[in-house]
């Protein structure tokens, strides 16, 4: 279906608009369909006229405003926004908008036509040269790589453009201007005044960045940060001593940078593990939970035999983040991946610190962490991995795979002998759990009523501790069939 043709069949005046039209202008597919038209009395009307042509879902997102929602039922599944202009003319909607690069409109005509793109669901669009409306430098600052607000209101109108500005300057890899930064420092706090629902959004998007530690620093720099986390303002004067300048957060920030490389190079560090991949939700739940694994140091921050400790962190950071996700209205299920890896985050590295890393003693790990197994490995992996440099991780790689072998005692805790075989543990884990536990943690080859069955025990803890023995069997390998399993069992009378 043309699209075009469908749209101005309704509309005879309509402007492809906002990030749709920056995209197509830098060459780059896009999804959503902004469309800008004329008020009209009858606009209502025109949307579901036109929602019946294109065989589309309709309905108002903000009934306020007038923007309409229309969703097409089958291919291409066009998404297409709708709205009158803003103040009732081009030229004011487009002075309301946010950041001059979206202050750009088109108006369509018969011939312009969106490609779409089976595999990815996007589209892509051809503008025509000499045919776009700039009113405020948008072309210019488009060439250039700028993000720079339309006016000096757009952030006290819509404080969420505070973070909409990074993510958009992420997104492009664009600069923000230095006038865009000096106005965020100055109204940061606004923030705190969004539908917390816009914040998580604008974040989240943002963390999709390969270089989002990068971006968290600018964040932080110009005050959005700590507006965002109020919680994290602490961690920058907490444990300067044992982190460097920036205290606890420069950490923070170091293992959000080991994320964003170890999700780029995922398979030169985890080679022959694609399935690990298949285990994990989208990277960017994983960097929020590295932006808030530290949140309670400095408050569990105290010095004990002249050392500065921070027992029970991961445990009560792990109540901290269910309250800051909640905050946010993330899902029940981020809120419980998150906070339970969080509050776990230690594990892998006290397991680590055992010269010997038993069967036994990973069954139990496996067991406990469950589906949070690898998520929590991946959490730990980058922990670890902010314990030495970028170039000494480098020299690392090739030998992170090897057996990990005992370290001699009194070793600091930032050594990189330390981190390299903690490393190499973590990597043990992962092997262990895909080549092994994937298979096993199926159904078991036994229940309960097998027990006492079969042994003829009475109910009780003895049948948990039967239980448990036959599924380190089978964890191990020795057993692989129920009838194995049972034979087992009568060895245990």
């Amino acid at each position: 279906m043309d699209l075009t043709a469908a749209v101005t069949g309704v509309f005879p005046e309509v402007y492809l608009v906002g990030g749709a039209l920056r995209d197509a202008l830098l060459k780059r597919p896009f999804k959503d369909i902004d469309l800008a038209v004329p008020p009209s009395a009858d606009f209502g009307a025109k949307v579901r006229r036109l929602a019946r042509k294109l065989g589309a879902a309709a309905f108002p997102l903000d009934e306020d405003s007038q923007v309409w929602r229309l969703t097409q039922r089958k291919a291409p599944y066009a998404q297409l926004d709708l709205m009158p202009f803003v103040g009732g003319s081009l030229e004011t909607d487009l002075a309301r908008r946010d950041f001059t690069i979206n202050a750009l409109a088109l108006r369509l005509a018969p011939g312009l036509k969106f490609t779409h793109l089976p595999k990815t669901g996007e589209f892509t669009f051809r503008p025509p040269r000499g045919g776009v409306t700039d009113l405020h430098g948008g072309l210019k600052d488009l060439a250039a790589g700028k993000v720079r607000p339309v006016s000096v209101k757009v952030f006290t109108e819509d404080p969420v453009r505070l973070l909409r500005a990074f993510r958009v300057a992420a997104a492009l890899d664009f600069e923000l201007t230095p006038d865009a930064l000096k106005a965020v420092k100055a109204q940061a706090a606004l923030i705190k005044t969004t539908a917390p629902e816009r914040v998580r959004e604008e974040l989240m998007r943002l963390l999709e960045s390969p270089v989002s530690h990068k971006w968290l620093a600018l964040l932080h720099k110009y005050g959005l940060l700590c507006a965002v986390f109020p919680d994290l303002a602490a961690q920058e004067s907490c444990a300067v001593d044992y982190y460097g300048k920036g205290g606890v957060l420069t950490h923070t920030l170091r293992v959000v940078e080991r994320l964003d490389h170890l999700f780029e190079n995922l398979d030169s560090y985890l080679p022959g593990h694609r399935k690990v991949a298949e285990l994990l939700p989208a990277p960017r739940l994983f960097k929020l939970a590295a932006v808030l694994h530290d949140i309670a140091k400095p408050p569990k921050a105290a010095v004990v035999n002249g050392r500065l400790r921070f027992f029970g962190h991961e445990e009560f950071g792990a109540l901290m983040t269910e309250k800051v996700m909640e905050g946010l209205r993330f899902s029940r299920d981020e809120i419980r991946l998150v906070s339970r890896i969080i509050g776990t985050h230690l594990r892998p590295g006290n397991l680590a610190a055992n010269d010997v890393i038993s069967d036994r003693a990973m069954f139990r790990f496996f067991r406990t962490l469950g589906e949070y197994t690898v998520p929590l490995l991946i959490l730990s992996w980058a922990d670890h991995a902010s314990y030495v440099s970028a170039e000494q991780l480098k020299k690392m790689k090739p030998r992170l795979h090897a057996e990990p072998k005992p370290l001699p005692a009194g070793l600091p805790y930032n050594s990189p002998k330390k981190t390299l075989r903690y490393m190499q543990v973590l990597y043990q884990l992962f092997t262990v759990y895909i080549k092994k536990n994937m298979k096993s943690r199926s159904a078991r080859l036994v229940d309960g009523n097998d027990v006492i069955k079969t042994l003829k025990v009475p109910e009780g803890p003895r049948i948990g501790e039967l239980l448990e023995k036959i599924h380190l069997l089978q964890f191990e390998g020795k057993i692989k069939t129920r009838d194995q399993a049972l034979k087992a069992l009568k060895g245990m009378k």
